[in-house]
């Protein structure tokens, strides 16, 4: 025997929520997000929109949670950029593709990316060789470039630096 009745987080229900109530669910909303971690304002802009909030109360929700700053989006962008360039091994460009694909404005990327130099670049790209080097080794040279050429790549790396971090590795390879 099935409850035909409406679920309270229904959309007909949703409808007929007073101001103040929409205040409360944005809020919850938003705080529950960010317990899970930090978000950009324009991720947590479009997670109200799908939930149907109304703009004039998400954007005061969003303006409030930025002034006491639970949303800091440069803070987001230095601690996106460590964390992929760390784990993922992303260049310089990838991170500033995915940072603008999550809604941080461009001086707050330039900020986060700024202390990121071409050597720094270079260095994670021969680090990422290294480590994958052992799988092709055994390869012909053109098909471990390949190989490594698009595994680079993927990570966002310009062909200046594979070219440079591949030939590092094949030359220490070569002297080992």
């Amino acid at each position: 025997m099935a409850f035909k009745g409406r679920r309270s987080g229904s959309k007909d229900s949703d409808l007929s929520l007073t101001p103040q109530e929409w205040d409360e669910r944005a809020r919850n909303l938003v705080l529950n997000r960010l317990t899970r971690g930090p978000r950009t304002k324009k991720q947590l802009a479009q997670m109200l929109a799908l939930k149907e909030v109304p703009e004039e109360i998400a954007a005061t929700i969003l303006d409030r949670f930025e002034e006491v700053h639970l949303i800091d989006d440069a803070a987001y962008a230095r601690a996106f950029a460590s964390d992929r360039r760390a784990s993922r091994g992303l260049s310089k460009s990838a991170l500033k593709r995915e940072l603008n694909q999550a809604g941080v404005a461009a001086e707050f990327i330039e900020e986060a990316l700024d202390p990121i130099q071409l050597e720094d670049e270079v260095l994670l790209a021969i680090n990422l060789v290294r480590k994958r080097w052992r799988s092709v080794s055994a390869l012909p040279r053109e098909a471990r470039q390949r190989r490594l050429a698009g595994f680079l790549g993927r990570r966002g790396f310009g062909g200046s630096i594979i070219s440079a971090a591949i030939s590092a590795v094949e030359q220490e390879s070569a002297s080992a």
